[in-house]
């Protein structure tokens, strides 16, 4: 369900970037999630008003029901943060972290529904050519190189990007792994990019059973399950290998920190942890 995740893109992103943005957007979120949905859709002023509805709901759950949660589970992390940490503990975390991200989007859903009800052909059309420039974008920046290199500087740039805004500054020679690591990854974009299609075709597909009746809630709770475990067995089992690989080259990579780059990191959990304590209540 692409235009979902696009969707959630904005939920994620403020949730866990950095404080000063958290603060200043938190409570614009409804806004924001409208702004983006309108980009993907164009939508009717009708169809905003229906869906900042439902995204009002969605911020007064996620401040009472997540906030919390997110706020005691950072101050556990800002303990750990200072250990050497192993692949399952990155992936038990990363557990932790699908449940809350199912969650939500079980709760954004609702938005979703008086969108799917009415998109026209021309908004459907205009999803589809959205579609198609992400699909694009997806592949020029985690793709092969431009000469055929197993890693292009784009991906490089950003795994860099990434781990110095949490841990700081990377060395040369953490950066040099990095690299390196990424040339072992388990990810390829090329047997990612049917599974963005096939998510996508099965998103346009629901939105034409609930134009014919089907029931709304339940069929985008469908896409969203699929989304999550591909019914494609070679691609689930290819998602499971990914996702184990990602925990090892996180562990791999926070082992090869300085106690400062982790003193850092837990810096920004607790800045992290007051901002999500500070905005429970609105």
């Amino acid at each position: 369900m692409s235009f979902l995740k696009r969707a959630l893109i904005v939920i994620i992103a403020l949730t866990f970037v950095g404080c000063s943005v958290i603060t200043l957007s938190y409570n614009r979120l409804p806004i924001v999630a409208a702004y983006q949905l309108d980009s993907i859709f164009d939508l009717t002023d009708q169809q905003s008003s229906l869906a900042r509805k439902e995204l009002d709901n969605w911020l007064s759950w996620h401040r009472t029901t997540h906030l919390p949660q997110y706020a005691n589970k950072l101050k556990s992390y800002e303990k750990l943060i200072i250990q050497d940490l192993t692949p399952q503990q990155f992936c038990k975390e990363v557990d932790v972290i699908r449940i809350f991200v199912d969650e939500a989007v079980v709760q954004f859903l609702p938005a979703l529904v008086p969108i799917a009800k009415t998109l026209t052909p021309k908004q459907i059309e205009n999803w589809n050519k959205y579609q198609l420039k992400n699909d694009e974008e997806f592949m020029t920046n985690f793709g092969l190189g431009r000469k055929g290199e197993i890693i292009n500087e784009r991906r490089l740039e950003k795994a860099i990007d990434r781990a110095e805004m949490f841990y700081g500054t990377l060395s040369l020679e953490q950066k040099e792994w990095i690299a390196k690591r990424l040339e072992k990854s388990a990810f390829k974009a090329e047997l990612v990019l049917p599974e963005r299609k096939r998510r996508h075709n099965e998103a346009v597909a629901a939105v034409n059973l609930i134009q014919k009746g089907a029931q709304p809630l339940q069929t985008l709770k469908n896409v969203w399950k699929n989304n999550q475990q591909s019914p494609d067995p070679k691609y689930a089992n290819y998602s499971e290998q990914m996702l184990k690989d990602g925990c090892v080259q996180l562990s791999e990579l926070h082992n090869r920190t300085t106690l400062e780059q982790r003193l850092k990191a837990a810096q920004k959990l607790q800045g992290y942890a007051n901002d999500f304590q500070s905005l429970i209540k609105p």
